[in-house]
């Protein structure tokens, strides 16, 4: 009896948990937020719905980058008297540009690599634009800068101009601590009104 005892309670003392872990399973299983599909809709008031759940708000999960337009079929999730939008299972009009939107938080890529391919275009708008690298790299056929204001600060710079180098201001000035130097093959100083040369030695010759 001694040696039955052990292996007799042994096996029915597993049973319970076994038991308990299938009602725990089953209860939880009821409890799940259940999925649902639906198309996007937009009332007057540009607030935007989903056409099953109409009296329900309409909120966009944070794993949800790309943000559902009107008439996307996505999929959601009912919690709370709330629908998140998980995922866009087709758009609406299949041109309709692709916007990635982190809501009001901002967003960060963090990655050894990226690459930027664009066959037409690429635009970036925003209020303050910020460019830190080691090493800067432009190459274009064609480069335009607008600005009100440009300022430009370097320990060395080095500009070479294949053909023409052309300024054009109101006023130029240009001041050397030590030295300017202007050489040329063949060189023309013309001025309209007055031609002023000061220093403390002129040579000529």
């Amino acid at each position: 009896m001694s040696d039955f005892t052990p292996v007799f309670a042994t096996r029915n003392a597993s049973w319970p948990p076994k038991r308990h872990e299938a009602r725990s399973s089953v209860r939880k299983s009821r409890q799940r937020s259940p999925q649902i599909t639906g198309h996007i809709a937009e009332d007057d008031n540009g607030r935007h719905y989903l056409s099953s759940h109409a009296t329900l708000p309409l909120m966009i999960a944070t794993s949800c980058l790309v943000k559902p337009q009107n008439g996307d079929l996505v999929c959601a999730v009912l919690h709370q008297h709330q629908i998140f939008v998980t995922a866009i299972l087709q758009r609406q009009h299949s041109d309709a540009a692709l916007v990635l939107s982190s809501g009001t938080v901002p967003m960060h890529l963090s990655t050894p690599a990226l690459e930027i391919h664009s066959s037409e275009r690429v635009e970036i708008h925003t209020s303050r634009f910020s460019l830190r690298a080691k090493t800067s790299l432009w190459i274009s056929r064609t480069l335009h800068q607008v600005a009100d204001a440009l300022f430009v600060r370097a320990k060395h710079a080095h500009r070479q101009v294949e053909n023409t180098d052309e300024v054009q201001a109101r006023h130029i000035s240009q001041q050397a601590e030590q030295s300017l130097i202007i050489n040329s093959r063949i060189g023309s100083l013309n001025a309209s009104a007055v031609l002023k040369i000061d220093g403390g030695q002129v040579h000529m010759g």
